[in-house]
């Protein structure tokens, strides 16, 4: 499999096919689905590139196939590879000393019979469109086909021969001439062959028995679920010893592989392993972006977020309040962490749930949505994120929600906006705030 981020890399057509109205519906019904429209387009790009006069000194660059197809030149190698992957395109590279060239062998569409006698394009089209639309186009081409020919049983053939109509000397229908024999090596091409999936078998087989074999998998259990194994690698980038890792988890002494279960952890370990490389990614940046911070009437309590783990930060919170830490906010705590989330962040994620939101217990949805809005508005530290709520304004949002929750019984004419700013609680006064942090200042010694 080959790419390249240079778009003036020149690429060669090697061949010509001609496209049928048969080899157009093919495509756009059977192939389609399973490779996409800019792969279709590709391919009739490039059948129609081809020139019997260019040669590799004055080969066209890539680039030239991006402005045709109007696509980047990423989206461009996604959708060779898929051709490539079907069969009905062959990829070549011819390398000289101061240059390399791509070359691109274009195969003929197969016919709708073979298409759906390959066991890996029906099932994947299968997968891609349903069950019901599958069948619906495999009884359309069926019907299709057998309508193009007749059937006469106990039909005797009466062809004539060619020597029935033809004479020709003896000594030249043993031995032709030399000119016929000349004609025939002048006019010898190679045959373009039709597309064939390229199901090359990369997977060392082997390694993964002999992995799962202490865990006593018979290597027939391995066999019956290759095809699904097989897709699972090439899906998410496994590695076959990755791939059992994936797996061991889900194994649970029945001595069968739980395919599902396989694919339901990797997607799940897959999705918390990207989210957890981009969170830190923006947080590393974020943090670069940052202004520095001086003075910050915030500083004992971005020193107790940061001096705390989150566990700890959440017990005092709660002793504070005359609470206790429950199973599902520990879990909650985890899974933050998780993501890549940095631990000031988090307790800060904590103080506003408990305090800003007034909230007797950190909700899953409210410190998801918190940590999904602050990483989306650059906020990196507990600074940054005290800084951030402040501006927002919070705490308002949080009276104006309570009062619309309350409003049919409240009478009409009292002010309560008034009576609640009263409230110290409902004040952003880090005075108030660092009296509140004293005794985590106090136990942890930082007085």
């Amino acid at each position: 499999m080959f790419e390249t981020s240079n778009p003036r890399q020149p690429f060669l057509v090697l061949n010509q096919i001609k496209l049928f109205p048969e080899d157009i519906e093919i495509l756009i019904k059977l192939y389609q689905p399973l490779i996409g429209a800019t792969a279709i387009s590709l391919y009739q790009t490039l059948i129609e590139d081809f020139d019997s006069y260019d040669t590799i000194s004055n080969a066209k660059a890539i680039g030239f196939l991006q402005q045709q197809i109007d696509c980047g030149l990423r989206d461009l190698f996604l959708a060779l590879h898929k051709l490539e992957a079907v069969g009905l395109v062959k990829t070549y590279l011819k390398s000289t000393m101061v240059s390399q060239t791509i070359l691109f062998r274009v195969l003929k569409v197969p016919q709708s019979r073979e298409f759906f006698s390959t066991p890996l394009l029906s099932s994947l089209l299968r997968e891609k469109i349903g069950p019901t639309n599958f069948q619906s186009l495999s009884h359309y081409f069926a019907v299709q086909n057998k309508s193009r020919e007749k059937e006469i049983k106990d039909a005797q053939e009466v062809s004539a021969s060619f020597f029935d109509v033809f004479r020709l000397s003896k000594s030249e229908a043993i031995s032709p001439s030399q000119e016929v024999q000349e004609a025939a090596v002048e006019n010898q091409i190679q045959d373009i062959p039709k597309a064939e999936v390229n199901d090359t078998d990369t997977v060392d087989w082997k390694f993964i028995e002999d992995q799962f074999e202490t865990y006593q998998i018979s290597v027939e259990e391995i066999k019956i679920n290759q095809t699904a194994i097989r897709f699972l690698m090439q899906t998410y980038g496994l590695t076959e010893q990755e791939f059992v890792e994936e797996a061991l988890p889900t194994l649970h002494g029945s001595y069968k592989l739980n395919m599902k279960a396989i694919e339901e952890m990797i997607a799940d370990n897959y999705r918390l392993d990207h989210t957890r490389k981009n969170v830190i990614k923006q947080i590393n940046k974020n943090k670069e972006n940052a202004a520095p911070q001086k003075n910050n009437k915030n500083q004992k309590i971005i020193d107790v977020a940061t001096n705390l783990s989150p566990a700890q930060f959440l017990y005092k919170m709660k002793e504070a309040k005359g609470g206790f830490t429950t199973a599902s906010e520990n879990k909650i705590l985890s899974n933050l962490h998780i993501k890549g989330l940095p631990t000031d962040v988090i307790n800060i994620i904590i103080y506003t749930c408990l305090e800003y939101y007034g909230n007797a217990n950190v909700s899953y949805k409210l410190a998801d949505n918190l940590a999904n809005d602050w990483l989306q508005h650059n906020v990196a530290t507990a600074a940054q994120a005290l800084e951030y709520i402040e501006k927002r304004g919070i705490n308002n949002r949080s009276q104006n929600k309570k009062r619309s929750f309350n409003k049919k019984h409240i009478e009409k004419g009292t002010d309560w906006s008034k009576k609640k700013a009263k409230q110290p609680d409902e004040n952003f006064d880090p005075d108030e705030l660092k009296k509140f942090f004293k005794n985590f200042e106090d136990e942890n010694g930082m007085n």
